[in-house]
């Protein structure tokens, strides 16, 4: 009796992906068919919005990162190819974020208020005031509000950078 052995290479090796986090991240990938192929996906970092067969779409989430798309196939119960492809979600060069809640509870998560984003180093004033407009702090830069001797309750944000004025409300929950 003869035996053959048949080496089947990746459909792609190592393929990657640089988005921003301001684009929109609904992606769709395939890899090439065989209809005597069973398909198989593993998302990490993303949703699957929909799969048939070789071609999948992915939604990847705007957390700046590196995440992981692999399919693999079986033919007949044998493992067949593998792919893996690379996504990395970088900071959208425009961006600022202001977070809407923060929770300094002593738990070790959220603690601080922090604007995020590549223009958040570029803030030239911020000021957090309390409801009945006391300021609480004011800075020319941007900095940490860990929200000490401050209540439960809404505060108003004013920060200036690049010459765009922002007011926005951010809840301190205990």
């Amino acid at each position: 009796m003869k035996w053959w052995v048949l080496l089947l290479l990746p459909f792609q090796v190592f393929a990657q992906d640089i988005y921003n986090n301001c684009e929109y991240l609904v992606k769709t990938y395939y890899v090439q068919y065989d209809f005597e192929k069973e398909y198989y996906w593993e998302v990490d970092g993303g949703n699957i919005l929909s799969q048939d067969q070789n071609t999948i779409t992915v939604q990847w989430q705007r957390e700046v990162g590196k995440y992981k798309l692999l399919a693999w196939t079986t033919n007949y119960n044998c493992m067949g190819d593998t792919s893996e492809y690379n996504v990395s979600i970088i900071e959208c060069p425009n961006s600022i974020y202001f977070p809407s809640t923060f929770t300094p509870d002593g738990d070790g998560i959220n603690e601080v208020y922090k604007i995020k984003g590549a223009l958040a180093d570029k803030i030239k004033y911020m000021a957090i005031y309390n409801r009945w407009g006391g300021r609480i702090i004011e800075a020319n830069t941007n900095i940490l509000w860990n929200g000490n001797n401050c209540p439960n309750g809404i505060y108003s944000l004013v920060v200036l950078v690049n010459n765009q004025r922002y007011v926005k409300n951010i809840i301190l929950i205990r």
